[in-house]
């Protein structure tokens, strides 16, 4: 039999293996769905619904849905996401609050009340509703993307985070992009697949995603262009440094940190 969950903390840790002391490979972030593959004990082995990626997490720190209300749910097409750096979910029921970041998920709000089978859940702080998503324009949601990403600057790096309170390179952009409409894969090499292909650093737009690849040609960071030779990305924290057609290059070490392989136009 099927089962299917969701995460209703403001985030919670999936692991390689079936220990706390597991490598975390990703996150799952308030609001976000997934299907159940394997059980061992307390510890679930899932495959997430918005990226497909599988790992264990800790019961304890999921909640089961039925199949009716996942099959409602695991679609963004009327999802809000949460749009300050700090935000305050608070449960219907007994008005307990949960502490969430920016992008975390009410799958379907109604009357501004995400309402599951026990409770329901809204936000304290502005959202980005379907609404107000559908609404912008090109320009307008590239212009937003990048003032919410200003946001995350100091965030500490964090290998398998994608949360304003600690997040790896491609947690950040997945993040981002999903709060505007575009699901991403979670992995930077991944993602260099998606979207259309940009042909060099001039003919890139602010919002556009910037991939860097390693000795071995391998795809290993990306960060978001934010035009006039700028790029925001995480590298030991969110940070804001040049971009060229070599790559990134920090003006505090005098180097280029990260040399430009692609250029991917999502949007």
């Amino acid at each position: 039999m099927e089962q299917f969950g969701m995460a209703l903390l403001s985030q919670v840790p999936l692991r390689e293996t079936i220990s706390h002391a597991s490598e975390m490979v990703s996150q799952l972030l308030f609001g976000e769905t997934f299907t159940v593959l394997e059980k061992y004990t307390h510890w679930l082995r899932i495959r997430t619904d918005a990226d497909g990626y599988e790992a264990w997490v800790d019961s304890k720190q999921i909640q089961l849905i039925p199949k009716e209300q996942h099959q409602l749910w695991v679609s963004d097409t009327q999802a809000a996401f949460t749009l300050t750096p700090y935000n305050r979910i608070q449960r219907t029921g007994d008005l307990s609050q949960f502490p969430v970041g920016m992008g975390c998920r009410l799958p379907v709000l109604e009357n501004g009340i995400f309402q599951t089978s026990e409770t329901g859940f809204s936000s304290l702080e502005a959202l980005m509703t379907a609404e107000k998503r559908q609404a912008l324009t090109e320009t307008e949601r590239r212009e937003a993307l990048l003032k919410s990403a200003a946001q995350w600057l100091n965030t500490p790096y964090l290998w398998g985070g994608k949360s304003i309170f600690g997040t790896d390179c491609s947690g950040f952009t997945q993040t981002l992009y999903r709060i505007y409409g575009i699901r991403l894969p979670r992995d930077a090499k991944d993602q260099a697949g998606a979207g259309e292909a940009v042909n060099f650093l001039d003919e890139a737009k602010p919002a556009d995603l910037l991939f860097f690849d390693n000795e071995n040609e391998q795809i290993v960071h990306v960060g978001i262009y934010m035009g006039n030779n700028r790029i925001i990305h995480a590298s030991g924290m969110v940070r804001i440094d040049t971009i060229d057609h070599q790559g990134i290059y920090r003006q505090d070490t005098k180097n280029y940190s990260h040399k430009l392989r692609l250029i991917r136009r999502m949007f």
